[in-house]
């Protein structure tokens, strides 16, 4: 009778272990896709996107619905997600090369459960933007064609890829304007994305000059060299901090607005070129890109402030 009875409390305890190990098994492949998903929808540009439909909605009008701000804002950001995803399915050869740590290239997903993904953000992205009415849907509806076309035409073509990226990225901003109903106040910062995100697209595309060159990708710094590549980079920036004093020299944005500009931003921009001068190296093209990205987040901010 002792026997039996210490060989089920052994029974059970094999069967209590084996069922902690089924959990522990489940929680730690739940967590593992949760990671790979969070990943590969890019979660920095996701929010990056977010406030900025929020900040152009906000110095547009003082009188509009927070609800509707946030519907907007989510509506944007699930496609610039979606965008992300489709543009990984397209380019898994490439950034095999280019990206070898991304989800797709190391397999931790397959290319049909992206395809899910990027239905899904596609749907979320749509009801959100339905929210706010039949205009809103079809800017979407038009921001998410592009971002498809984008993926399998224009980035193939000179120029022509940097400048529709840059154009998708300041139309968050001119959405959330739109929503609040004075679309005229989201030019000004659209601009400002549209010459910030072009700057980077074009340091990205130096970056991927190998991956892409091996897939018959045709961009600026792959037929004209980086040499000639950084002179347009000199440019824009140029361009972008000349253009920087304009809206306080007109008085359409404070002081608050300039002083941030002229003290963070436009510094930063200068030591992102003095990077570009001395080395076109990948560290050094990673360094410029982070830079831009985090001039676009601090602008956001110095509009918002000056506004």
């Amino acid at each position: 009778m002792e026997v039996k009875y210490i060989k089920r409390i052994s029974e059970n305890k094999i069967l209590f272990h084996f069922i902690i190990d089924k959990i522990n098994s489940y929680f730690y492949f739940a967590s593992f896709m949760i990671t790979a998903i969070i990943k590969i929808s890019r979660p920095v540009n996701f929010f990056i996107t977010f406030f900025a439909v929020i900040i152009a909605a906000l110095i547009s009008s003082k009188s509009i619905n927070d609800v509707n701000i946030i519907f907007a804002a989510l509506a944007m950001s699930f496609a610039c997600s979606a965008g992300n995803i489709f543009n990984d399915i397209v380019d898994v050869e490439i950034d095999k090369i280019n990206k070898p740590d991304r989800v797709l290239p190391k397999e931790i997903i397959s290319i049909k459960f992206a395809k899910i993904l990027y239905g899904i953000f596609i749907i979320l992205s749509s009801v959100c933007a339905f929210y706010n009415g039949t205009n809103s849907f079809l800017f979407l509806a038009v921001v998410n064609s592009f971002l498809v076309l984008y993926s399998t035409h224009l980035k193939k073509t000179i120029l022509v890829g940097n400048f529709s990226v840059a154009l998708l990225t300041a139309s968050a901003l001119i959405y959330g304007a739109m929503i609040a109903g004075n679309i005229n106040a989201g030019i000004i910062p659209a601009f400002f994305a549209f010459f910030a995100n072009f700057i980077r697209e074009i340091i990205k595309d130096m970056e991927d000059v190998e991956g892409d060159s091996a897939n018959n990708i045709n961009t600026f710094p792959k037929i004209y060299g980086n040499k000639k590549t950084f002179r347009i980079i000199l440019l824009s920036t140029v361009l972008l901090i000349l253009f920087s004093f304009i809206p306080f020299v007109y008085k359409i944005y404070s002081i608050e607005f300039f002083i941030i500009i002229m003290t963070v931003v436009n510094p930063l921009f200068i030591i992102m070129l003095k990077i570009l001068y001395k080395s076109q190296n990948l560290d050094a093209l990673r360094k410029a890109s982070a830079i831009v990205k985090l001039n676009m987040i601090i602008g956001l901010f110095a509009i918002y402030a000056g506004a």
